[in-house]
């Protein structure tokens, strides 16, 4: 299922960002992690939720197209769910922000409870591990999850390029 341009703007401005880091994240090479949650696009489920951590390079980064990464080398071949693995998850670029976003980690779960009861445990855990570095998102569609992922990290890089 494609997404037309309005419908992924709309997705992308749905995206609600509960929690951003408490830091600044750009300075140099830095891993962000996230938990997305959304509505479960798999039946008898309510809620999809999507752990991961993003790598982020530093401000300055210069690389002719010729040598960008393949899938492959950002996901590797073993353990790939067939369910998302024709998901592209990559980021086409931020317009003046000179960085590179790759996904380290994923981490994809269906779960009965509420996309608010998910969101309580979710805050409450990180609250617990006194982790100031993870940010929390609700995607409106679970199935397109990147597109979340990609507001929350553009909303991250305006903060840190807007001095």
């Amino acid at each position: 299922m494609s997404l037309s341009s309005d419908e992924m703007r709309r997705l992308y401005q749905r995206t609600v960002i509960v929690k951003k880091p408490t830091y600044g994240i750009i300075k140099g090479y830095h891993e962000l992690p996230y938990v997305c949650i959304g509505p479960s696009f798999e039946d008898g489920n309510q809620t999809t939720l999507v752990k991961g951590k993003i790598q982020i390079s530093e401000q300055m980064l210069l690389r002719p197209s010729q040598y960008l990464p393949s899938y492959e080398e950002i996901f590797g071949e073993d353990n790939v769910n067939l369910e998302i693995s024709g998901r592209l998850f990559g980021f086409l670029g931020f317009k003046g922000r000179p960085v590179e976003c790759k996904s380290e980690f994923l981490e994809l779960t269906h779960l009965t409870k509420s996309i608010d009861q998910v969101l309580s445990e979710s805050l409450d855990d990180i609250e617990r591990r006194e982790d100031i570095s993870t940010g929390v998102i609700i995607s409106p569609d679970s199935r397109y999850y990147p597109v979340s992922i990609e507001r929350f990290i553009a909303s991250i890089l305006d903060d840190e390029f807007s001095f």
